[in-house]
């Protein structure tokens, strides 16, 4: 057996070098910690979603109320602080709601319900606005 042979590999059989080694963890690393940044955006919106729906269901849910009042003459401004998403007490949401009336009679009232979440995550204030001549109209 030549012992030149068994020594000596060829060129294309010797491994790695430590450079290629780096090189291949240092891309692997930047692609990981792509998908994690990914992932916390991807978070992050859906929970911003959700705060947002929150927000909406609730806004519905007042003005529904306030439109289902009998008497228009009857509806008054209100602050309704640390509700949760179904209107009772203990949630991170204040809720805002004022009542005009736009055309100076007493036929019908214009109302404006605002919802804002309270710290956390989402903050950005949803408000609805209507026009209603009470029972739901």
């Amino acid at each position: 057996m030549n012992t030149e042979s068994v020594n000596n590999r060829g060129k294309g059989q010797q491994g790695f070098t430590l450079l290629e080694v780096m090189i291949a963890v240092s891309i692997l690393t930047i692609g990981i910690l792509s998908v994690v940044g990914i992932q916390y955006h991807i978070v992050n919106g859906n929970t911003n979603g959700n705060v947002v729906t929150h927000q909406l269901n609730l806004a519905q849910r007042i003005m529904e109320q306030y439109k289902n009042q009998s008497n228009p003459n009857s509806l008054n401004n209100s602050t309704l602080n640390n509700v949760d998403e179904t209107g009772q007490p203990g949630g991170p949401y204040r809720v805002d709601v004022v009542v005009s009336n736009p055309m100076g009679g007493t036929a019908s009232r214009f109302i404006t319900v605002t919802v804002t979440r309270l710290g956390g995550i989402g903050g950005h204030p949803i408000t609805l606005r209507s026009l209603t001549q009470g029972n739901g109209v």
